[in-house]
């Protein structure tokens, strides 16, 4: 089931996305398989496939965006004018002509920017001049009709290629209102030439509707018919070319054309017999079938041949390849993942990430349990070349995701491939034998431009990861990044970049430009989106980058939203800030007597001067925090306002002394409020840097990620911070992240010896 969602009137696919639910519930047998697209997307991309229910509930997310009247330079103009106009119409032309001129009556001028060589237009002008460009603009609008049918018609005839590989007749039916076929003959031989080598027949849906839109600004007449027939040539010509048929008028019936698909497509016989010689496999031996009843006619294949014996399933290689090579995605294991595309140091290069999650069964073995494999292939649509491939293996989880005996387990790799479109399949074999495969198409825009390009929107999940889909609480916010890319410095200067979820909706903060290797610069767009309005529910993170008045790029991400805060640890979902001194994994003093801390401490007591805190602040040279809490008991505490705070030590001294002397008693919960309100808004990076520390004490990982995030964002020459967050990535087992952390160090510190020394060490496992 294709449906053809540029060239279906909004509304038109309701009627046909129910009957399509109905039939795959009713005709889809136990030996069927179905596969549904919906192009040239976004929507549903599911490959064949015989869990019924799956394609049924992706049938929800198809949308018809076809608009018959869109805006020109002069004024509103059909499409069906513009292609008539095109063709010489001299009727035609002269409708819209006084149809414009009447629009444009009561104004001095033409639109800004119409005329040519200098000449403006007036009412009195010569009226050739006028017609001119009404042609004109009927040349741009079936120009860009001409796009959205070549995009049709180029995923079309990748879909129906894809299906060469599996043996028999295919049966393709294309939900569509059709389109002009006055500049895409080409792509009409291509989807052709496809179907002939996939043995694929289309059988074309007609949802045009007949009756008058009371929408219309004005009677269309005749005119709706020439336009219907002018667009069903398209679909008649696909029909045709592949043995095909065009149901007409199908819009008001869907479920009944179906019907009929199903049962044409049903007509078909299977021969079964027993070969003389079985032991003669690989050899091609010829079958005549011959009918007897008068008038009837057979065409079958010429004949067939006996494949080689098969390996034993105890081959894991063979399986592996068996299922690399398949035409369609096996589900013996449920396989979700994603990708993220980002710029790379390299030249022409863009770094491309994958995030995988597989239910699996629960490791059983201790520590000689099997893991499971992992095997990607990834593809260049264009020509089908392999531009990257990879073997790995993941360790079988070992807690079940909501009870029973399955488990979730997460994978991870990173690669990278030059701008282009890309298919690419994910093998997971767990060591009792079940295999699971999931395709994924996605395309790696060009982020080397000559003006400003952004990469996919990342945003947070559990941990800090990159996760296949996110999941955020109402009681925190939903933090996010994008990164900007850019010749030279100035031309991120004028950057913004906005957020939306819902009503909530925020501005990102943008961080310092940075110069890459490769001569230009980046600059990182951090979100965070606060959530304490949205419903919990499902949703989708839209982020807009503009430059000047110009939207560079739309960017959109899904996210599952659930109430409340998100756990602490993955492992003790009741943990709480509240950990003693006995509970900690992290001792105070060491924190507070590193260099770090101790800057911090010479920053407090010069901002403390003249403020009634020099007492305190003389304590905390000294290191006797217990002497701060009590020096600071006896002032009141001052009235939060951050904002305008020096980048390194942040607003108020008191939260930042007071915070530090609560630290070292281990009253986590009070420092890390003391320590954030210290820390400002932005926070800055000293005493965000601490924060990052008291929250690792405390088990929270995800949040001390975020906060030593803040401080290399705040300073990126601050080191410690760069190596905080690989060494918390490295304890997660997520060794990948931890390698983009320390290069990220050292886009700012090239130099550095200690990101170096650390990311030669985790690169050389």
């Amino acid at each position: 089931l294709v449906f053809d969602q540029h060239h279906i009137t909004s509304g038109n696919e309701q009627r046909a996305r129910l009957a399509a639910e109905r039939f795959l519930r009713a005709r889809v047998g136990p030996g069927d398989r179905v596969a549904l697209y919906a192009l040239p997307g976004p929507g549903p991309q599911i490959g064949f496939t015989s869990n019924v229910e799956r394609a049924a509930s992706e049938l929800v997310k198809i949308r018809g965006s076809l608009e018959r009247m869109t805006q020109g330079g002069l004024g509103a103009i059909r499409i069906s004018e513009a292609y008539e106009i095109g063709r010489g119409n001299q009727e035609i032309l002269t409708r819209v002509v006084e149809r414009l001129a009447a629009q444009q009556a009561g104004t001095d001028t033409l639109p800004s920017g119409r005329g040519r060589s200098g000449v403006i237009a007036s009412g009195g002008s010569d009226p050739r001049f006028f017609e001119a460009l009404v042609k004109e603009d009927a040349r741009t609008v079936a120009t860009r009709a001409d796009e959205t049918a070549r995009q049709l018609l180029l995923r079309l005839a990748d879909v129906v290629r894809d299906l060469a590989p599996i043996e028999g007749r295919k049966t393709l039916a294309l939900f569509s209102e059709g389109f002009y076929t006055d500049h895409v003959t080409r792509e009409l031989e291509q989807v052709a030439a496809a179907a002939a080598q996939a043995y694929a027949v289309i059988y074309a849906i007609d949802l045009n509707k007949r009756e008058n839109d009371l929408r219309e600004p004005e009677p269309v007449g005749a005119d709706q018919h020439t336009e219907i027939e002018s667009r069903l040539a398209s679909l008649g010509s696909l029909a045709v070319e592949t043995d095909g048929l065009l149901l007409k008028d199908a819009g008001s019936d869907p479920a009944a054309a179906l019907a009929r698909i199903a049962d044409i497509s049903q007509d078909y016989y299977l021969v079964g017999f027993e070969p003389v010689d079985p032991s003669k496999r690989g050899e091609y031996r010829r079958v005549a079938v011959r009918v007897t009843r008068p008038g009837a006619r057979v065409s079958t294949r010429t004949g067939y041949s006996l494949l080689e014996a098969a390996a034993t399933p105890a081959d894991r290689r063979r399986a592996i390849d068996l299922a690399i090579a398949a035409p369609f995605a096996q589900q013996g294991l449920p396989i979700r993942y994603t990708t993220y595309v980002l710029g790379a140091e390299s030249p022409g290069a863009h770094r491309v990430f994958v995030s995988l999650a597989a239910d699996l069964p629960l490791a059983s073995g201790g520590s000689t349990q099997r893991p499971a494999d992992v095997v990607f292939v990834v593809r260049r649509v264009r020509d089908g070349r392999v531009v990257a491939s990879g073997t790995d293996t993941m360790p079988m989880p070992t807690a079940p995701s909501g009870g029973g005996t399955i488990g979730t387990a997460a994978f991870k790799v990173q690669f990278e491939t030059p701008p282009g479109e890309y298919l690419m399949r994910i093998v997971v074999r767990e060591p009792g034998g079940l295999i699971g495969t999931a395709d994924r198409r996605f395309d790696v825009r060009r982020l080397d431009t000559p003006g400003v390009a952004a990469s996919d929107l990342v945003l947070g999940g559990a941990a800090g990861s990159l996760p296949v889909r996110a999941v955020a609480y109402t009681g925190d916010a939903l933090a996010g990044l994008v990164e900007l890319y850019g010749r030279r410095a100035q031309d991120l200067e004028t950057v913004t970049v906005t957020a939306q979820l819902e009503s909530a909706s925020t501005r990102a903060d943008l961080g310092e430009v940075r110069t890459r290797r490769n001569g230009s610069v980046s600059r990182e767009a951090r979100i965070a989106l606060p959530l304490g309005g949205v419903v919990p529910g499902d949703y989708v993170v839209r982020a807009t980058v503009r430059e000047g008045g110009e939207t560079i790029a739309e960017l959109a991400r899904e996210v599952r939203v659930l109430p409340g805060s998100a756990p602490d640890s993955p492992t003790d979902p009741g943990a709480t800030k509240a950990a003693t001194l006995s509970t900690m994994t992290i001792a105070p003093a060491d924190v507070l007597g590193g260099e770090i801390a101790r800057r911090y401490v010479r920053e407090l007591i010069e901002t403390a001067r003249g403020t009634g805190l020099e007492e305190a602040a003389g304590h905390a040279a000294r290191g006797a925090w217990t002497s701060v809490e009590t020096a600071l008991g006896s002032q009141p505490a001052p009235v939060v306002s951050t904002r305008g705070a020096t980048r390194q030590s942040g607003g108020s001294p008191y939260y930042g002394l007071r915070g530090l002397a609560r630290f070292s008693s281990g009253r986590l919960d009070v420092a890390v409020d003391d320590l954030r309100l210290a820390a400002g808004d932005p926070p800055c990076a000293l005493p965000s840097f601490i924060l990052g520390w008291v929250h690792s004490a405390a088990g929270e990982r995800r949040d001390a990620i975020n906060a030593w995030r803040a401080a290399a964002f705040a300073d990126p020459t601050l080191v410690p911070a760069h190596l905080a967050i690989a060494e918390a990535y490295v304890r997660a087992a997520e060794p990948e992240l931890a390698i983009q952390a320390l290069k990220a160090g050292l886009r700012a510190l090239p130099g550095s010896p200690e990101l170096r020394e650390r990311l030669a060490a985790l690169e050389s496992r």
